[in-house]
């Protein structure tokens, strides 16, 4: 009982977590706004088909005890679905004073250096800042002990994915 109860509270931090909402700030000129509406479009259009661009059979292999199904969730999130779990990413569009703002209330977090311009990793996942407006939150959805990895080496691995999509240009 206590351990689906723990799930809804965790993924109640992640949909308020940075990266859940589209875009944070209005203090931006109209023009500002416009150019950084564009290009946050065109940078989470990324998140439909990233799963199956980015986890690559090897990072499957290293992180689940089973072969996993990349799936399109939105425009601007996967899934890649295996027995027993999923790993969810999704990509999103804000300034970094909303993803500061968010990041208050993600639990037991911890920093995650080398990751975009500000990374933080929690018990399901990690969430990733990169300058001027990108986002890439990935999070993991199984039982005790069903990723491979854990610790420091699962957040270098899901941090490595973010990276690689910080580096790709829509």
């Amino acid at each position: 009982m206590i351990r689906p109860l723990l799930y809804l509270v965790l993924a109640a931090a992640i949909a308020n977590s940075p990266g859940a909402c589209e875009k944070s700030g209005t203090s931006q000129s109209a023009a500002a706004g416009s150019s950084a509406a564009s290009s946050g479009g065109e940078w989470t259009s990324l998140g439909a088909t990233a799963c199956a661009k980015y986890f690559t059979p090897e990072i499957n292999a290293a992180l689940l005890p089973g072969p996993g199904t990349p799936k399109t969730r939105s425009a601007k999130s996967c899934t890649v679905e295996a027995a027993g779990g999923n790993i969810q990413l999704s990509l999103a569009s804000e300034n970094m004073a909303s993803f500061n703002a968010g990041a208050k209330f993600l639990p037991d977090t911890v920093p995650l250096p080398g990751v975009g311009d500000r990374a933080l990793q929690d018990a399901v996942g990690i969430t990733a800042y990169k300058a001027p407006d990108r986002v890439c939150t990935i999070m993991l959805v199984g039982n005790d002990g069903f990723f491979k990895q854990s610790g420091a080496q699962l957040g270098q691995t899901l941090g490595a994915v973010c990276n690689k999509l910080f580096a790709t240009n829509p």
